[in-house]
């Protein structure tokens, strides 16, 4: 974890602004509360970012050259995609030490680590994770505020999203909730977290245990910690067992994809009712947590079949349902708000 600072980003997303692996790049735009003051792809150059994607809420100058964007006084150079393998290709890491050499701080949310590679270099390696973390140790059980939680249907199904979406409405209502990152995205739009991905997996619950009394010391009315994974994903669900259990919520907010009909090849996405049933068992083996509400992606359809595509969840789930991108987060977070305080003595 860290304090969080003010920045002035540039956003290196070369080639790649207008497709889905710039989602960091993406999730700055939309979500984080630093400044934006360029974003580097030529392919897509003289345009703005709201000319590329209208959804991202927030407009910057899109230029070639790093040199275009220094003239708009970053402080921070962002890494915003995720190529196939991990790795920047060459031509990038030369773009990286100019900045570098330029004194711009660089910001990377990749697993390949750049401090290493740029000696000297002022450089956030957001999946680096502290070296102090400990084991869970139950103190999270005694936390005052709201603990709510997103869980999913499988990865990158939006978890992170409806967890931001709910932070925005809370505080639109005059509510102080603190947003609790997981994963990089999440960390570079707040500024703080634990990439749990990065974690030894005997201490990821106590990572988001750490997580949780660090929110709950800022005081807030309400604790939302971004999920990771899926119980039913075959690579990711130790993450998200550790997750659920290390952060002691006292209730879930199911996500899901209108769109998304398997959750692993061969592996179909299982029904909700069932898989509700699942984090409830699993939860209460800690401490109890109920799914008080289904939040979906249903940007694959168009409007009227969105409507009825959350009607659908909300007769066969006995929940409310909504796309809080679309429809917005009103419900889902009400929903949060009715649901009582749970400990691991409750019933």
């Amino acid at each position: 974890m860290m304090e969080r600072r003010e920045r002035r980003y540039a956003i290196l997303a070369e080639g790649w602004f207008a497709n889905r692996h710039a989602k960091t790049a993406h999730g700055l735009l939309r979500y984080g509360r630093d400044e934006v003051v360029a974003v580097l792809d030529s392919t897509q150059a003289g345009k703005t970012t709201l000319d590329v994607r209208a959804d991202l809420r927030r407009k910057a100058p899109i230029v070639s050259t790093l040199r275009e964007a220094l003239e708009y006084d970053p402080t921070s150079l962002l890494v915003g995609l995720a190529p196939p393998g991990g790795r920047l290709p060459g031509e990038w890491m030369r773009m990286l030490r100019e900045a570098a050499e330029a004194g711009l701080e660089i910001v990377n949310g990749l697993h390949q680590r750049l401090a290493p590679e740029l000696p000297g270099a002022e450089v956030w390696d957001v999946r680096e994770p502290p070296k102090d973390i400990p084991l869970f140790s139950g103190a999270g059980f005694d936390v005052e505020p709201k603990i709510v939680h997103t869980v999913g249907t499988s990865s990158a199904i939006g978890k992170m999203t409806a967890t931001l979406e709910m932070e925005r409405t809370a505080r639109d209502a005059g509510l102080r909730s603190e947003f609790v990152a997981t994963g990089q995205t999440g960390i570079i739009i707040s500024g703080w977290g634990i990439c749990v991905d990065a974690v030894v997996s005997d201490f990821t619950a106590g990572a988001a245990e750490q997580l949780v009394l660090e929110a709950a010391r800022r005081e807030p009315d309400l604790i939302l910690v971004e999920g990771q994974g899926s119980l039913g994903h075959p690579a990711y669900s130790g993450v998200t067992l550790s997750l659920m259990h290390g952060s002691c919520p006292d209730c879930l907010v199911l996500c899901t994809d209108a769109a998304r009909e398997e959750v692993f090849p061969r592996i179909p996405t299982p029904e909700l009712p069932r898989l509700i049933h699942l984090y409830e068992e699993v939860a209460a083996l800690v401490k109890p947590a109920p799914v008080v509400a289904v939040s979906a992606n249903t940007s694959a359809l168009a409007e009227a079949a969105a409507r009825d595509y959350l009607q659908q969840i909300s007769r066969e789930t006995g929940l409310p349902a909504c796309d809080p991108v679309r429809f917005g987060a009103e419900p889902i977070l009400e929903a949060a708000l009715a649901s009582p305080k749970t400990s691991p003595e409750t019933s």
